[in-house]
């Protein structure tokens, strides 16, 4: 019997750790980390307001991500104030402050593997620098990031019911393929979308031991990958190498957000090879963006280009 209970407190003790890993809303400012208070307080003046505007404070995960991502991700403060995100964030004795204008961010990732989550912001920095910043946290705080997302990404539309349920037919082809990115493709939209083109790619791997006609090992080449192109984004949703396949499938993933006001350029070289590139100019920066398919899918690719140059004129 004691030994029960000893286990139910182990038990409690690490499920209270790892909430203490966990990233959190800051409701007052005395809930900024002191590490940060300092510089938060040059950014956010406390004598503004009687609480802090939106922030949320990640602080480093513990648990079974750590070995997902072999590394203990540094604490970080994110915060959004006066239509500009900045991220704090603290390496040993040094805290360093990156804020990015909304204006400017031209691209967002965001990413789940099991419960080891991340969000990514790409773009010019007020300094005029191009440059990405990622924010690491338990999938179970997911919410807490959802309001800097929606700041990032366009607003949802008032369309027809009708309408609006036509355009997510258009992604009922995907649950051919895969179950998985039929509905991250429909959870990627924010409403109101007009989706332009799509495609489809799965994972394209290559046979590098063959003994009397059988394959005894592939190496990947590509993982698994949907484009959807609308009328206001470029949106990328794949899997990622991270993630270990089960029963053929690999869970979560990752999507990437690219306005099509941030698009400066795209082309298509014409690759040798299993692999077709459509590489992405992006601005303010200049900042270059690679998507890779098969070149079995090169002339869907270069139709989604037309498309795409179309769109951004």
């Amino acid at each position: 019997m004691a030994s029960d209970e000893h286990g139910q407190l182990s038990t409690l003790t690490g499920a209270r750790q790892t909430m203490l890993s966990w990233a959190m809303v800051v409701e007052c400012w005395d809930d900024v980390p002191e590490v940060f208070r300092k510089s938060y307080r040059m950014v956010a003046t406390e004598g503004r307001s009687s609480t802090p505007p939106y922030t949320v404070y990640a602080p480093p995960m513990e648990g079974p991500s750590l070995e997902i991502i072999g590394h203990i991700p540094t604490p970080k403060l994110l915060c959004e104030l006066s239509d500009t995100i900045y991220v704090w964030e603290r390496a040993g004795d040094q805290v360093t402050m990156i804020a990015y204008p909304l204006k400017d961010i031209s691209d967002l990732e965001v990413g789940e593997i099991h419960l080891y989550s991340w969000i990514t912001l790409g773009g010019v920095t007020e300094d005029g620098i191009a440059h990405t910043s990622t924010v690491e946290y338990n999938l179970a705080t997911a919410r807490h990031f959802a309001p800097f997302v929606n700041k990032i990404r366009p607003a949802p539309r008032h369309v027809d019911e009708r309408e609006e349920r036509e355009e997510r037919h258009k992604l009922d082809y995907l649950g051919f393929w895969s179950l998985k990115f039929r509905n991250y493709a429909l959870a990627s939209l924010v409403g109101g979308d007009k989706i332009v083109r799509t495609l489809w790619q799965p994972e394209i791997s290559k046979p590098v031991l063959k003994v009397g006609g059988r394959v005894f090992y592939r190496t990947t080449l590509s993982l698994a990958r949907a484009a959807i192109l609308t009328d206001r984004e470029l949106i990328i949703i794949q899997d990622d190498e991270r993630s270990r396949k089960s029963r053929g499938v690999r869970y979560g993933g990752k999507w990437q957000y690219i306005a099509l006001s941030h698009i400066r350029g795209v082309s298509l070289p014409d690759d040798a090879g299993d692999l077709a590139r459509l590489f992405l100019t992006l601005a303010p920066g200049d900042r270059q963006m690679e998507i890779i398919f098969s070149a079995s899918r090169k002339e869907q690719l270069a139709q989604l280009q037309e498309e795409l140059e179309k769109l951004i004129g």
